[in-house]
């Protein structure tokens, strides 16, 4: 019998992050509170230091919790909307976690595309490109959603982008697709924009 380690790996991970979650409900804890250290919650859990390690990083980085330096890591203030903490919620109980992110960020990708294609002032969207960062397609659509009115959308989208950076992802769309994809939409093509867009999603 053949064991995926990979997907052995990832059910652990999503079942930690579940524990670290149900853990911060029965202690009570609210924002500012503090949360037991890494050495503790293994200990709590029966986890390894690693996994609980990766855990936290994760709800870090969908803005749950947050590390002072010398203090150790707090609850964090989410924000206004209840909307964002119900995702992140959704998004460190649930199995399908990786795909569900994916179609998730194309939705909400394609949805910003439509609006831009829609306006009619021209925009500069190579500059959003030319920043020091490898993930040339998140960069692109993090200004194309500056541009949009609905910023609960964007706060959405930035939520979905730093969860997934905890998965890791073998490949990402080439720099020949990313400028073709800006390419179309400098000339608003519709159809060109729709289908490059489509398979930046074929390349990860």
């Amino acid at each position: 019998m053949v064991v995926n380690l990979k997907n052995e790996r990832s059910k652990v991970y999503v079942e930690i992050l579940k524990q670290i979650r149900q853990l911060m409900e029965d202690d009570r804890l609210t924002t500012g509170d503090k949360i037991p250290s890494e050495r503790e919650l293994s200990e709590r859990l029966g986890a390894g230091r690693s996994s609980v390690r990766e855990a936290l990083r994760a709800l870090e980085l969908i803005g749950l919790i947050e590390t002072r330096r010398g203090e150790g890591t707090f609850i964090k203030e989410v924000g206004d909307h209840q909307f964002i903490d119900l995702l992140a919620t959704f998004l460190v109980q649930d199995g399908k976690t990786k795909s569900d992110l994916i179609q998730t960020r194309y939705i909400l990708e394609k949805s910003c595309l439509y609006f831009v294609l829609a306006e009619q002032e021209e925009i500069n969207v190579s500059k959003a490109i030319q920043r020091q960062n490898d993930d040339c397609l998140k960069n692109l659509f993090d200004y194309l959603f500056s541009l949009q009115p609905n910023r609960l959308l964007h706060r959405i989208w930035l939520i979905i982008c730093r969860f997934s950076q905890t998965f890791q992802q073998n490949s990402a769309p080439s720099d020949i697709l990313i400028s073709e994809l800006v390419e179309a939409l400098a000339k608003k093509d519709e159809a060109a924009v729709l289908n490059l867009h489509h398979q930046c999603y074929k390349q990860v």
